[in-house]
């Protein structure tokens, strides 16, 4: 049994970063068995030396544990170890996401919501960029869509207070622990959106905003969502660099372009010129992309020869497509009790039949 302090402890050791983590909890069984185990068996683990034995047998990092679980019982916090299975399917695609990270906020299903899209841009907007992020949100709204991003100034911070005027469920990504909020201004908006989404963070309550772990944030950005959105951002900087790590974790990209020789806008159009983003320039633009503006259907009963052909393992994953319109891969793995690679043949052999259908970002549905 898997101990919340040990879990923790696990993130907190020096020298000990996501993926290592993960490792270490793959040779143990779980955070609590990584604390057990002998230095004989830690030293078989690759990557793991005498000095990182030193900072597992150190108490230090239980008594920060302890300490952090006191701060999230008196301010109504979770913690999500990547065992847990309420952590967001969508992010454990990513190699690097966090082993661990911390969630206040109204719901922890919404972090698996149906449908999430990630809004990044500059610091330093023209009126006309924040207008444009406006009236994206806006749109989106229709298409039952939750909305994620940094909490920072500029386009960030428009975002989010857009979707809480909308009263549209939103995530902020923090680069600090949740003791506090910066910038100090948007304290009140992510007062807000804890009331109708919540705050993220992988660092401990007080964890300073370090200039380091912005950087850091984007790849959670970029990791929850289907769809990033980049809305006016300059050729370098950290919009582009969670445009990168969105690519990499296979989600699709949207920009809007700007005018030639626009600064604010050179990142967008780079963007767009090197088909890493697609065009948009409205909310059905992105939402066509996305197929997120197919009505709903009448699902189809399968039809009778189709079913003389499905085995059970088959039609198990039939039912929970139907349950779960457009559910992805993960997701579907995670239902199904299989490893990801032991789908693959029985999709497969399901849309050869006409059974399911693929949609973009690995979603299936039942036609």
């Amino acid at each position: 049994m898997d101990c919340l302090q040990d879990q923790i402890a696990l993130t907190l050791l020096p020298q000990i970063g996501p993926v290592t983590a993960k490792t270490l909890v793959t040779y143990c069984g779980s955070a609590t068995g990584v604390f057990k185990a002998s230095r004989k068996e830690l030293l078989k683990i690759p990557g793991i030396g005498t000095s990182t034995l030193t900072h597992i047998h150190s108490p230090e990092a239980q008594r920060l544990a302890e300490r952090e679980i006191q701060f999230m019982e008196l301010h109504g916090i979770n913690a999500l170890f990547f065992t847990n299975p309420k952590y967001p399917y969508r992010l454990l695609q990513c190699y690097d996401a966090p082993a661990l990270f911390y969630f206040k906020g109204s719901n922890l299903e919404l972090l698996n919501a149906e449908r999430i899209i990630a809004i990044v841009g500059t610091r330093q907007p023209t009126e006309h960029g924040k207008a444009i992020c406006e009236e994206l949100v806006e749109g989106l709204r229709a298409f039952n869509i939750m909305v994620v991003s940094g909490l920072a100034y500029g386009i960030d911070i428009t975002a989010h207070r857009k979707s809480c005027v909308l009263d549209m469920p939103n995530i902020g990504v923090l680069g600090h622990g949740l003791a506090s909020i910066y910038p100090n201004q948007h304290r009140s908006t992510a007062l807000k959106m804890i009331e109708n989404g919540g705050l993220i963070s992988e660092y401990i309550h007080d964890a300073k905003p370090d200039r380091e772990h912005f950087p850091m944030r984007n790849r959670i950005i970029a990791g929850l969502c289907d769809a990033l959105l980049v809305v006016e951002t300059a050729a370098s900087g950290g919009s582009m660099i969670t445009a990168n790590l969105a690519g990499r974790c296979d989600r699709e990209i949207f920009a809007v372009p700007g005018r030639p020789h626009e600064s604010k806008s050179a990142g967008c159009n780079y963007l767009i010129r090197t088909h890493q983003a697609k065009l948009i320039e409205t909310a059905a633009d992105i939402a066509a992309a996305m197929r997120w503006d197919e009505p709903d259907r009448p699902q189809k009963a399968v039809q009778t020869q189709l079913l003389l052909d499905i085995d059970p393992a088959e039609m198990a994953l039939i039912n929970i497509i139907r349950e779960k319109p457009e559910i992805q891969i993960d997701a579907l793995a995670l239902a199904a009790g299989h490893s990801t690679g032991g789908l693959a043949s029985l999709i497969l052999g399901l849309e050869f039949r006409g059974v399911i259908r693929t949609l973009p970002g690995k979603r299936y549905v039942v036609v």
